[in-house]
């Protein structure tokens, strides 16, 4: 989530950012609009505090000299003034969780490198790695490479869990497995630390993370308790540091 002050100091960049994307400057326009709200609610709040602060110097005073009517009309005063207090408090809180539940269905500002197209024509190649081979013969699709070797078994799999599902089997399953252990080896010998994540998070997690509005209706979950099957390993590493400053 875009932290606040990129809001206040440099929307430009940020709309110029979704101008690349294609995207409208709606959803900035009102994080921008409840956030003014949000602060003149605040300064508002913080005005009423200090002239309650001088009232009540008054009640003192007018107890002091025994001023009946006095002190009733100054303490009436701060009674109402402590009442417009919490109703901009509460309306600053208001704005603040609006503010930022839009906030997080920003995206982040994209890398210099990205390419601006219109579609997926528009890509570029960034980098290229290793000779593609020559074959001389025409090479099967993966497709059939599976059903010919029997490595996957895809009607058994949507039979008792539907379509998209897979029983993995023989050595498609081994090098399946040798694949992560060399993924986990590789950033092993550059100093990284392998982290095995939980598989499920709950809401507050996963709303530090991200926008779970957009895909919530996609993903399994378990209720009432409120815990989401996790969509990348991604989202539990950020949320491994939820409410701690490193």
């Amino acid at each position: 989530m875009l932290d606040i002050r990129m809001f206040r100091e440099h929307a430009g960049v940020i709309r110029a950012d979704h101008d690349k994307r294609g995207l409208s400057h709606e959803s900035i326009d009102e994080v921008i609009r409840l956030d003014d709200a949000w602060r003149k609610a605040r300064y508002d709040a913080d005005q009423l505090r200090r002239k309650r602060n001088e009232a009540a110097r008054g009640i003192a005073a007018a107890k002091k000299a025994g001023d009946d009517e006095e002190f009733n009309r100054i303490k009436a005063e701060v009674d109402q003034i402590a009442a417009e207090i919490e109703a901009l408090g509460t309306l600053a809180d208001q704005h603040e969780l609006e503010r930022d539940q839009i906030r997080m269905s920003v995206p982040n500002i994209l890398h210099d490198d990205v390419p601006v197209g219109e579609d997926e024509s528009g890509n570029t190649q960034h980098s290229l790695h290793g000779e593609k081979p020559a074959f001389e013969f025409q090479p099967r699709t993966h497709n059939e490479l599976i059903e010919m070797n029997k490595w996957v078994d895809l009607p058994r799999a949507a039979k008792i869990a539907g379509s998209r599902f897979f029983f993995l089997k023989g050595d498609l399953a081994h090098l399946e497995l040798a694949l992560q252990q060399y993924s986990v080896d590789f950033i092993a010998e550059r100093g990284f630390t392998f982290v095995q994540p939980p598989v499920m998070m709950n809401r507050e997690a996963y709303e530090g993370v991200t926008d779970l509005g957009d895909f919530e209706s996609v993903m399994y979950n378990v209720q009432p308790e409120g815990f989401y099957t996790i969509a990348t390993s991604e989202h539990p590493l950020t949320a491994m540091f939820m409410d701690e400053v490193i």
